[in-house]
């Protein structure tokens, strides 16, 4: 994975430039309104299906509606007294049903300092509620 500095610039860079979607199925292009939109955002890596998105790439991912297997990893600074790479990283697998329509975002959070726990989860954009994963209560 890129540092986390990298990503940051990486974003910044790109701010003005129109989304970059990557097409995740197959067939000819489809209007949005028959498609479900994920938003995996700079701190995430993410395999869909299988399938790798590389961090970074992709401002959206297009994919069919339905049951979808996510794997995704959050990547963020942390104190090197916690983490000696001053990077931490939290994973899971989350499988999700994803609606025609909808734009969905990855999100994290987490608690500081030794022990610290990890909460990631995927919210649809259209109403904030949680699809996938767990919120930081």
């Amino acid at each position: 994975m890129l540092a986390l500095g990298g990503l940051s610039l990486a974003a910044c860079a790109s701010s003005n430039a129109p989304p970059v979607a990557y097409k995740l199925y197959p067939g000819p292009v489809r209007p949005a309104a028959e498609l479900a939109e994920l938003k995996p955002g700079v701190n995430f890596a993410l395999a869909v299906d299988g399938l790798k998105v590389n961090q970074g790439e992709w401002d959206e991912v297009l994919l069919l509606p339905g049951r979808h297997q996510i794997d995704c990893v959050a990547e963020y600074g942390a104190s090197v007294m916690v983490e000696p790479s001053g990077f931490g990283h939290a994973g899971t697998h989350l499988e999700v049903d994803l609606a025609a329509g909808h734009a969905y975002a990855f999100h994290y959070a987490r608690t500081y300092g030794q022990g610290y726990r990890v909460w990631l989860w995927i919210e649809d954009g259209a109403d904030g509620s949680v699809v996938a994963g767990a919120k930081k209560p």
